[in-house]
C-alpha cells in the first residue's frame, strides 16, 4: 500500500521531476491519455494541502497525547497486586538501601495499592488496608 501511495505521489509531480519521469515512461503497450496542464498544477496544489493538512494534524495528535502522558492523565489511579503464594521466593535479592541480600518473598507483596504523588514524575502507590482504609508505610515506585 505505501509503495502505491508512493507511485502515486511520484507520478503526480511531488516527490520530484526525477521520479515523476521515472514511473511515467512507458512501459506497457498501452498509452494513458495525458491529462491536460491546468489540471495537473490543480491537482498537485490539492495534493500538497491534503498531505500538509494530514501532517499537521497528526502532529497536533501525538502533541496532544505526549501531553497527558506527561501530566499523568493515563496512569492507574488504584493496582491489584497478586504475586502468586509462598512458593515463589528470591532468596538472593539485593537490597540498594542497606547493601545486603535477603530474601525476597513475593506473596508479601500481595494487596491494593492507590496512587499517592509522583517521584521524579513516575507515579509512587502506597498499600492501603481494606479493613480499615489506611495507608502503610510501605510504597511503591514503578520504573
Amino acid at each position: 500500500m505505501i509503495d502505491d501511495i508512493s507511485f502515486r505521489l511520484s507520478q503526480l509531480d511531488i516527490l520530484g521531476k526525477r521520479l515523476r519521469n521515472a514511473t511515467t515512461t512507458p512501459s506497457f503497450r498501452m498509452e494513458f491519455e495525458r491529462k491536460p496542464y491546468a489540471f495537473r498544477k490543480k491537482m498537485t496544489n490539492f495534493t500538497k494541502f491534503i498531505f500538509c493538512a494530514n501532517f499537521l494534524i497528526l502532529f497536533a495528535c501525538v502533541i496532544a497525547v505526549g501531553s497527558w502522558q506527561k501530566s499523568g492523565y493515563y496512569q492507574c489511579p488504584s493496582l491489584t497486586v497478586a504475586l502468586g503464594d509462598d512458593n515463589d521466593i528470591w532468596r538472593t535479592a539485593y537490597i540498594r538501601s542497606t547493601g545486603e541480600n535477603k530474601t525476597l518473598i513475593y506473596s508479601y507483596f500481595n494487596g491494593i495499592y492507590s496512587k499517592n504523588g509522583t517521584h521524579a514524575s513516575r507515579p509512587v502507590y502506597r498499600e492501603v488496608s481494606l479493613l480499615f482504609s489506611i495507608n502503610f508505610p510501605f510504597s511503591i515506585i514503578i520504573i
